[in-house]
């Protein structure tokens, strides 16, 4: 009895002495861990797993000098941008800075988010601003455009005396297909064009519209006059020409007005019209007059606000 009782105590003393030896290796695998890491990231997650695992382990007191020298550091340099976080929650997901690591993130997140959008509202301000100057300057070109197309068709005629079917085709098209379509009654066709505009003015763009009408003066069904006419006409095509506003009581800047209008006029007019014999003295209320191949063109400055700026073409009697 007495052997086998020393026999049942050394077996269980073996036991004892296998679990401390088990236990040692394990805390030791996981230290050296912290010492064969390759890199400062890799040692600290190493360090702050054995510090979990093996909280009075061996070499704790060692790991801990270390990480608690280390960590501060690394999260310093860590904290100041959104990527440097996202490396220390990799490193470090449970550490000391953790939490704040993530709260930080969402937060600088938003933020650049928040940026992204403040700097797209800015590209899409600045889009629509150059879209607007852009319409803007289309817009004005376009009034310019239709007022010398329509002098120009206007001025060449070749049917005054023949009705409205004789007309060019390209005259024709424009006058009663493309809107505003022109309506005739008594002895006169119109088309009325109300074209939108807008011009610098400060720091913001006006709008404006250039209103005039396109007539033919009919006898008996024959073409026997044709008007181009709209209220300060001749104002609004220099603000479209010049990008310059014009105000209604601004004695000089109507004159300058009128003379870049008679330049756009003559240059629709053509080349044709511009030869020696064609040119007459312009008499007031006329500011320009061209008679040659059996018609006449006049171009009116309105003499009063309630007038209307007007060219009008017509046949001359043939002697």
């Amino acid at each position: 009895m007495r052997a086998w009782l020393l026999l049942a105590a050394s077996a269980l003393a073996g036991c004892a002495a296998t679990q401390s030896v088990t236990a040692d290796a394990t805390d030791y695998d996981s230290f050296r861990r912290t010492r064969t890491a390759t890199s400062s990231e890799a040692r600290l997650s190493a360090s702050f797993e054995y510090l979990e695992r093996f909280p009075e382990g061996r070499w704790q007191p060692e790991v801990k000098a270390w990480f608690d020298r280390a960590e501060p550091i690394y999260w310093e340099r860590m904290q100041t941008s959104v990527g440097g976080l996202r490396a220390y929650l990799a490193t470090l997901p449970r550490g000391p800075h953790g939490k704040l690591a993530a709260e930080r993130v969402l937060e600088l997140g938003a933020g650049a988010r928040m940026a992204k959008e403040r700097d797209r509202e800015l590209l899409d301000d600045a889009l629509s601003v150059e879209q607007r100057l852009s319409d803007a300057d289309q817009m004005r070109k376009t009034v310019v455009r239709e007022v010398g197309e329509w002098t120009a068709r206007l001025a060449n005629i070749p049917s005054f005396g023949r009705p409205t079917s004789e007309l060019p085709h390209e005259t024709i098209h424009h006058y009663r297909v493309v809107e505003p379509v022109a309506r005739c009654a008594d002895e006169r066709c119109r088309k009325t064009l109300a074209l939108p505009y807008a011009i610098p003015d400060g720091k913001r763009l006006s709008a404006r519209k250039a209103l005039f009408d396109v007539e033919l003066g009919l006898y008996r069904g024959n073409v026997v006059r044709a008007r181009l006419a709209g209220p300060e006409l001749w104002s609004r095509l220099y603000e479209c020409s010049d990008r310059a506003p014009v105000r209604a009581d601004d004695a000089q800047a109507r004159t300058e007005a009128i003379a870049r209008a008679v330049q756009i006029v003559e240059s629709a007019l053509g080349p044709s019209f511009a030869v020696p014999a064609c040119q007459r003295e312009a008499v007031s209320p006329w500011v320009l007059e061209r008679e040659c191949r059996g018609v006449r063109i006049r171009m009116q400055a309105a003499p009063t606000p309630e007038t209307d700026d007007e060219i009008t073409v017509e046949a001359v009697p043939q002697p």
